[in-house]
């Protein structure tokens, strides 16, 4: 066998590097021709399905007025972490804590919820009809357990328009689907099921 000149070794290894520099500028390209050029990543048509306030009672498996404890945008990963390509697909969250004030059906201690839309690492998702809330802020929610695909319960409980109602000042709970409602009524509501 032949051995291979010293010119020759040195022009394999300069065309080898020369082709990774290449390659590497063509996948860096494409992905960050992907990312937008704002950081406004539009806006979402969000409809919901407003079932009769009975069966919402009837459904729910937790009714908690409680107070807005914590707010943040996340990424709607799987890590939570920004993803490496962002395009039609990504979706942020705004993650709320909320801390119980009283519990009307079901059991919980302090809990998270997840509003589709929010901001996250200077990106903005924006997502019509989904509630919005402030730290401090008083609600009534009715929500289901959250499950994943594999059948396992989440962490945290998806919030949508027909979930919450807000407190009003004269501490009437109420919601732009379902109109007023006071504490001692969904008691008595309660009570039916």
């Amino acid at each position: 066998m032949e051995k291979m000149a010293p010119r020759m070794k040195i022009g394999i290894i300069l065309f080898a590097v020369g082709f990774l520099i290449v390659a590497a500028i063509a996948v860096y390209t494409v992905s960050e021709s992907r990312n937008p050029e704002s950081k406004d990543l539009g806006e979402m048509m969000i409809n919901w399905y407003f079932a009769e306030f009975d069966e919402k009672v009837a459904d729910a498996d937790l009714i908690v007025i409680a107070t807005v404890s914590n707010k943040t945008g996340v990424w709607d990963t799987e890590n939570g972490k920004k993803p490496i390509v962002i395009d039609y697909d990504t979706k942020i969250r705004t993650e709320y804590t909320f801390r119980p004030d009283d519990v009307l059906k079901g059991t919980t201690a302090s809990f998270k919820g997840r509003v589709l839309g929010g901001t996250a690492d200077g990106y903005t998702l924006k997502a019509t009809k989904t509630p919005s809330f402030e730290v401090g802020d008083k609600v009534l929610l009715f929500l289901e357990t959250n499950i994943d695909a594999d059948g396992n319960d989440k962490v945290w409980y998806s919030i949508g328009l027909p979930d919450a109602f807000y407190e009003t000042d004269d501490g009437v709970f109420t919601n732009e689907y379902y109109g007023d409602i006071t504490v001692d009524e969904l008691k008595n509501d309660l009570k039916e099921i």
